[in-house]
């Protein structure tokens, strides 16, 4: 039968259309792109738009990826901001906390002595009574002296409060005057330790900032050297404050002749939880908080080993 159309002369080959995607999909791409420079400038253009839309479909992944990278970088970030306030605000605590140990125990020294006196006071003017010695003029000047000692007390108190109590406007204060405030009240703790503060301008220099921080800034660097001093058994222990400013900053600084910081670690000696001291007598934190004080006046605080000692400066750059 001639045209029988199941016979095998007549059979048909039914040509399969390549599939340009899956030929194409392979490619990496630089091989796509040059594939797409091909097509667009060859007469035959007709797999142009499969290209593209290859290209246009790993670019939308790519940038899928990158969106949801991104957004888990920001979580990692403000996972970690929270984790960096958290910390501060431990060290912070930490660090108020030491320095309030070391005031209180600064403050009964402070009251040790005028205790005393009025203790004594007291037993001499019974003393006084029963010999018949005390006259008006003898109790007068007795009332005088114990006023003298109870005003001492008073201002140490009144020191040791506004120490501790938190600042939150800042204002423009003086070095010397805040320095000797910290000084007065470390002054006997620091006499039993036979340390002597100097204070060397006689003049006044005003800064801007929360003073009551400027103040740890400066305990938290004196009780450092006090602490080398002691443990290095160091003679002739003299501290000074010394402050000055030039055409661009103001500066302070505060030596001691303890011997200076190893330099093993002075590169990181204002780092959180670094110490000089034995393990179980330091916590690393007075220092690392006094950098931050700094920075919250605008200056940066340094430190150097000079011939004796160790040289702490605070750097503040003047108004522009």
């Amino acid at each position: 039968m001639k045209n029988n159309p199941f016979s095998k002369a007549n059979d048909i080959v039914i040509k399969r259309r390549k599939n340009p995607k899956g030929e194409y999909a392979h490619l990496n791409t630089t091989e796509l792109l040059d594939a797409v420079k091909k097509s667009a400038h060859s007469t035959h253009r007709a797999d142009l738009d499969i290209l593209l839309e290859i290209f246009l479909d790993r670019y939308n992944a790519r940038q899928d990826e990158l969106d949801q990278l991104n957004k888990e970088l920001e979580q990692r970030i403000k996972t970690e901001v929270q984790k960096s306030k958290t910390y501060h605000k431990r060290y912070e605590q930490q660090a108020k906390m030491a320095a309030m140990g070391e005031m209180m125990d600064a403050v009964a020294h402070q009251w040790k002595q005028p205790l005393n006196a009025l203790s004594m006071m007291g037993d001499l003017l019974v003393s006084d009574y029963e010999s018949g010695d005390l006259t008006l003029e003898s109790l007068k000047e007795m009332r005088e002296d114990m006023q003298a000692q109870i005003d001492h007390m008073v201002t140490t108190l009144s020191e040791f409060r506004n120490f501790f109590r938190p600042k939150e406007k800042n204002e423009t204060f003086g070095i010397k005057r805040s320095s000797q405030s910290v000084t007065l009240l470390v002054k006997d703790e620091f006499l039993k330790n036979n340390i002597n503060i100097k204070i060397l301008p006689d003049y006044e220099l005003l800064i801007y900032g929360n003073e009551n921080e400027f103040k740890h800034l400066v305990l938290n660097i004196i009780n450092n050297a006090k602490d080398a001093f002691n443990e290095r058994n160091v003679e002739n222990r003299e501290i000074t404050i010394d402050f000055m400013k030039d055409d661009k900053c103001t500066y302070l600084e505060i030596k001691d002749n303890a011997g200076g910081i190893p330099e093993k670690i002075i590169r990181d000696i204002f780092k959180p939880e670094v110490t000089t001291k034995p393990e179980g007598k330091g916590t690393g934190i007075g220092l690392y908080m006094s950098t931050q004080i700094a920075q919250k006046l605008g200056g940066v605080l340094s430190v150097r080993n000079g011939d004796n000692g160790a040289i702490f400066q605070l750097k503040i750059p003047l108004p522009l």
